[in-house]
């Protein structure tokens, strides 16, 4: 029975590179069915929601202090137990039901709320501009269906807690209820300042609420805000101090980084961000914080022009390096953990390791990739990323997915 899963997924790898993996899927007997449940895993990527049932939020930012642009996604963990069907996901009424995938439509930003649920915000030449675009797809990247989007070019960025509840941001805020068939503007003034010095940099939902590293340019202040998800009533979390960068949520354990005067700290909160608990980060500028399994914390960090790997296995008072034979990586290098000993790292080859950091070696997959700009896993096995095959342009930005814990990569086709 192994043997043949694997010859299956190894089959829908082969038809996903094809473009194969959009036709219909036929109809299935009983032991068919145990290796479409594999299948479908495998093409959906296994993605879970931000803000559903125990979410993994990956916050992957280190632009924070550095001039760099890389828009960086996030990716959350699913939950323990899933079910997972061969058709797609039934629609709530109410929900916009889509038109064709703009043509020319470029990805910059990925969430997802189940296996089959997930939504891409990018953009794609039109007579009138801006040209902000979203796609959406609920069986799991076979078919992809265009929905509106904000009219703004003030965000960079998308997370959806569920069906209906959206959030698009980076610098700006936008927020539906309906699934995306209305967007209405968050003024930032409302959250707490003058709206043209605001800037919401990171962004996160999990356990009915969503969370915001809210950022005054102007002072270089930054704050936690939290809003339940399906209103738009925003509230300061003091206790989180002067928030910075590498925000990571689930349930209610908040993970993000702080500036204080004797130097930034990692604070954890283990009841939805009304108290932290303080710890030390490595030397760095910035880092990105990832706990795939608890008490593990891994940290990708900026240091000036160069990028590095840590670990804690237990929160302990310091970081241990994790970069054991990587070359150099720049700080816009991307990273995703998968498990408390796996990860992937790179900026133009990826790598993996398996050990904790201690080795890593090349990932197997695609090539003429300039950068890859983000990385981001679901469980040890499925995960996805997003890289440039060219130029920075959206029009050129591309999605993998990996079923073997990011060993290897396989295209997915939006349209």
């Amino acid at each position: 029975m192994g043997d043949y899963l694997k010859q299956v997924e190894e089959q829908l790898v082969e038809m996903t590179e094809r473009g194969a993996h959009r036709r219909p899927r036929p109809r299935l007997d009983a032991l068919a069915l145990v290796a479409a449940v594999v299948a479908v895993a495998a093409v959906a990527v296994a993605i879970s929601t931000i803000g559903g049932n125990a979410p993994r939020h990956a916050a992957a930012s280190l632009k924070h202090r550095s001039n760099a642009t890389a828009n960086t996604p996030h990716l959350p963990k699913p939950a323990n137990t899933k079910t997972v069907s061969a058709g797609p996901n039934p629609m709530p009424p109410g929900l916009p039901p889509g038109g064709p995938v703009p043509r020319g439509f470029g990805p910059e930003s990925f969430t997802a709320i189940s296996e089959l649920s997930w939504w891409l915000l990018g953009s794609a030449p039109c007579a009138s501009p801006p040209c902000t675009s979203i796609v959406r797809t609920t069986d799991g990247g076979r078919t992809f269906r265009g929905i509106p989007a904000p009219r703004t070019q003030r965000v960079s960025q998308l997370r959806f807690a569920d069906q209906r509840d959206g959030f698009a941001y980076g610098p700006g805020l936008w927020v539906t209820h309906d699934g995306g068939g209305q967007w209405n503007q968050v003024p930032l003034s409302g959250l707490g300042g003058n709206t043209g010095n605001l800037e919401v940099r990171e962004l996160a939902a999990s356990g009915g609420y969503v969370f915001a590293i809210v950022t005054n340019r102007s002072t270089g202040v930054g704050e936690l805000m939290r809003s339940p998800v399906n209103a738009d009533v925003w509230s300061a979390l003091p206790a989180a101090g002067n928030a910075y960068a590498g925000l990571w949520v689930q349930g209610s354990e908040v993970l993000l980084e702080v500036s204080t005067q004797t130097g930034d700290q990692l604070r954890i909160s283990h009841d939805g961000g009304q108290s932290f608990a303080r710890y030390p980060v490595p030397p760095s500028v910035a880092c990105q914080f990832e706990e795939p399994a608890p008490p593990t914390v891994w940290a990708h960090c900026a240091t000036g022009m160069l990028s590095g790997v840590w670990r804690t296995v237990e929160r302990a008072p310091a970081f241990t390096p994790a970069d054991g034979g990587l070359p150099e990586l720049p700080n816009s290098a991307a990273f995703g953990s998968a498990s408390a000993t796996t990860a992937v790292t790179g900026y133009r080859q990826l790598y993996h390791t398996t050990d904790g950091g201690a080795s890593w070696s090349q990932v197997a997959g695609p090539t003429g990739i300039t950068w890859w700009q983000y990385i981001g896993f679901t469980d040890p096995t499925h995960g996805v990323a997003i890289g440039y095959a060219g130029s920075q342009q959206p029009s050129n930005e591309r999605l993998y997915y990996t079923t073997d814990g990011g060993a290897s990569y396989h295209p997915v086709s939006i349209g």
